[in-house]
């Protein structure tokens, strides 16, 4: 199978603060954690004999060379504020020819490649045309979507993930499991303190605060 891992990293982090997918998160940048797990999974996908690509849309300069350095190939997005369907058509764009495509977003450090590894294992298992994760009832990032769905991932518009087309394919959609939540939450900062930022780290690990972010 050829199948697409495309990382989205284009979003302004307006709620953080600042530029939240650059935060230092036990001694890296958040979005590199997700980086590196992709990478993992690229080989242990590729040694099962499948063909694996990873993009990263960003808008950011420094995320795009660190994407090259590790092999991966980068977009920019010079338009992120029309919100994260733009990332997700222009990644999906340059991922056509694919059989299916692998989106996960970029603030989840503690994501493990394993679960994706795995998530992956389940739609080729299932045969469905979707897979999601999913925690305590709850489905999330990241997702999976065969090529029929291209279509519809391309006339989504706004601030509109790949949900609209999960819900709308409910028969359709794989799952996979996950025990440990905080995997699937991605760190934020909306409470309007400052100091609020490494609380709220801290907190995800002690399972005191959480937020999911939209694809799925």
């Amino acid at each position: 199978m050829k199948l697409g891992l495309i990382m989205l990293a284009a979003g302004n982090s307006r709620r953080f603060g600042s530029n939240k997918l650059l935060y230092g998160i036990d001694g890296m940048p958040m979005y590199r954690h997700i980086l590196l797990e992709l990478k993992k999974v690229k080989a242990a996908l590729e040694e099962q004999g499948h063909r694996c690509e990873i993009t990263v849309v960003t808008q950011y300069e420094e995320i795009a060379q660190e994407a090259e350095k590790l092999g991966a190939r980068f977009l920019y997005n010079l338009h992120p504020d029309e919100g994260i369907s733009s990332s997700l058509k222009i990644g999906l764009r340059f991922n056509r020819e694919m059989d299916a495509c692998l989106f996960t977003v970029a603030d989840q450090p503690w994501l493990r490649w394993e679960t994706v590894f795995g998530l992956v294992d389940v739609f080729l298992g299932d045969r469905k045309g979707i897979a999601c994760v999913e925690h305590d009832g709850k489905t999330g990032n990241p997702c999976v979507f065969s090529k029929k769905y291209y279509g519809e991932l391309m006339e989504l518009s706004g601030d509109v993930g790949g949900k609209r087309v999960v819900v709308a394919h409910r028969g359709d959609v794989a799952v996979m499991k996950v025990e440990d939540g905080r995997e699937m939450v991605d760190v934020d900062f909306s409470d309007g303190r400052r100091r609020g930022t490494v609380w709220f780290v801290l907190g995800l690990r002690r399972g005191l605060a959480s937020k999911t972010p939209e694809i799925c």
